[in-house]
C-alpha cells in the first residue's frame, strides 16, 4: 500500500479518536465528582500503558522475522520517550482542565490551532520537510489552516444575542480548591453547594446552557507571600490551558525524530512511551504530595489533602478516553512516519472539526444558528487548508 495513504488512512483515525477521547472529561460521572485534571490525566496513562502492553504482547507472538512485526523487548527501550512524556502528562492535565473549565469545542479548536503552528516549525523550519512551492506556499496553506481554526475557535466562544439575560443567573463566584490554598472560610464552605450546582449547569449534555461560566477561581497565596486573593475566570483559565496543552503537545512526538530506528519500528515507541507515562505520572503525584505535605506541615495530612481517584464513578470514562487516546497516539505516529512531522501531525488536528460536532450536538456548546453555521464554515476552510497541504507535501 502506498504509504501517503497509509499516512492519510492513519490520520483519519487519529483525527476521529483525538476528537472523541475529551468528550468522557465532561460526562456526567466527571461532573458530578469534579474530577481532577491529574487524576484523569492518571487513568489516560494507565489505559495508555495497559493498550501498548496488549498490542506489544500480540505483536510479539506475530514476529515472524521477516520485517512485518519485529519482537519488542525492554532492550528496546528508548530513553527519549520520557522526553515524550515529561511533555505529555502536564500538557494532558492542562487538557483535561481546560475542557472541564472552557468547553470541549472551543479548547480542542485552540490547541489545534497551535500544534499546527507549532508542526509548521518543527517540520519545515526546522527538520528540512520540503512543500512543493517552497517556504512561501507552506506560510499559505498554514494561513488558511489558522483562519479556519480561528472561526472554529470565535464561533465555538460566541453567545447569541440576548443569551446574556438568560445566563444572569450563573454569575455567582463560586471558589475552587487550589494547591495554594488549604483552608477555607466559613464563606468557601457556602459556595461548595453552589459551584456543585453550576457545574452542573455547565457540563452536563443537553442542558441548553453555554458553557460560557462566569465562575471564579480565587488563588489564595501564602501568607508569607501575599495576603492577597487573585481573582481568575474559570473560563478564561481553561482557554489559556488549553493554549499551554497545544504548546506542549506540538512536541510530544519530536523526540520520535532522534530515537533509534529499532526502538520506533511497528509499535516500539508507543510501549516506550506507555512505561515512561507511567513513571511520570507517578512521579508527578510524588511531587504533588510533597507540596501538599509542605503546605500541611505535615505527610499525612498532606497525603489526606490529595484528590481522590473516585475509581467506581472515573474507571469507566476515564479508561476510555485513555483508549481513544491510545489508539489516536500510535495512528498519529503512523501518519508522523509516513508523512513527515508538519504535514502528520497537522493533518491530525482535523480532530477539533471531530470534537465540534460533539460539542454542538452532544454538549450544546455552541448556541444558535449563526453560531453552528460559522462553525460548519470554518471547518470547511479547515478542509480546504488540509486539502492543500497534502497537494503542497513532497
Amino acid at each position: 500500500m502506498n504509504d501517503e495513504l497509509i499516512g492519510l488512512t492513519a490520520s483519519f483515525c487519529a483525527a476521529l479518536s483525538f476528537g472523541s477521547y475529551g468528550v468522557p472529561m465532561k460526562g456526567e460521572a466527571a461532573t458530578r465528582v469534579d474530577v481532577d485534571p491529574l487524576v484523569f490525566q492518571s487513568y489516560k496513562a494507565f489505559t495508555v500503558f495497559l493498550t501498548s502492553s496488549i498490542l506489544t504482547y500480540c505483536n510479539n507472538i506475530l514476529a515472524d522475522g521477516d520485517g512485518a512485526f519485529r519482537n519488542w523487548s525492554l532492550s528496546d527501550f528508548t530513553p527519549w520517550a520520557f522526553l515524550s512524556a515529561i511533555l505529555w502528562v502536564p500538557s494532558g492535565t492542562a487538557g483535561v482542565y481546560a475542557v472541564r473549565r472552557a468547553g470541549l469545542a472551543i479548547s480542542v479548536g485552540i490547541w489545534s490551532c497551535v500544534i499546527v503552528i507549532i508542526s509548521y516549525i518543527w517540520g519545515v523550519l526546522i527538520f528540512g520537510e520540503k512543500q512543493k512551492s517552497g517556504a512561501l506556499g507552506g506560510v499559505k496553506t498554514v494561513s488558511v489552516l489558522c483562519i479556519g481554526l480561528c472561526g472554529i475557535a470565535y464561533f465555538s466562544s460566541s453567545e447569541p444575542e440576548g443569551k446574556n439575560k438568560v445566563n444572569n443567573s450563573l454569575n455567582e463566584v463560586v471558589d475552587e480548591a487550589t494547591p495554594l490554598s488549604s483552608k477555607k472560610s466559613g464563606d468557601d464552605a457556602t459556595i461548595e453547594g453552589e459551584d456543585q450546582e453550576s457545574l452542573d449547569l455547565e457540563s452536563f449534555p443537553h442542558c441548553g446552557i453555554s458553557p460560557h461560566s462566569h465562575q471564579t477561581l480565587h488563588l489564595h497565596l501564602p501568607p508569607l507571600i501575599s495576603k492577597k486573593t487573585i481573582h481568575i475566570p474559570k473560563y478564561h483559565l481553561g482557554l489559556f490551558f488549553a493554549f499551554l496543552n497545544g504548546l506542549l503537545a506540538a512536541t510530544i512526538m519530536i523526540p520520535l525524530h532522534y530515537a533509534p530506528p529499532h526502538s520506533t519500528q511497528g509499535i516500539g515507541y508507543s510501549m516506550s512511551f506507555g512505561i515512561a507515562a507511567m513513571i511520570v505520572v507517578i512521579f508527578a503525584w510524588l511531587l504533588r504530595w510533597m507540596v501538599c505535605a509542605v503546605q500541611c506541615r505535615s505527610v499525612n495530612e498532606g497525603y489526606q489533602s490529595l484528590p481522590s481517584f473516585h475509581l467506581k464513578d472515573m474507571l469507566r470514562p476515564g479508561m476510555l478516553a485513555g483508549l481513544l487516546y491510545s489508539i489516536g497516539n500510535s495512528s498519529g505516529i503512523v501518519s508522523i512516519q509516513k508523512l513527515g512531522n508538519f504535514m502528520g501531525y497537522s493533518l491530525n488536528q482535523s480532530s477539533m472539526i471531530v470534537s465540534g460536532l460533539w460539542g454542538i450536538f452532544y454538549y450544546k456548546e455552541i448556541p444558535g444558528v449563526k453560531n453552528i453555521l460559522g462553525f460548519i464554515l470554518s471547518s470547511v476552510i479547515v478542509f480546504v487548508g488540509i486539502i492543500l497541504m497534502s497537494r503542497d507535501h513532497q
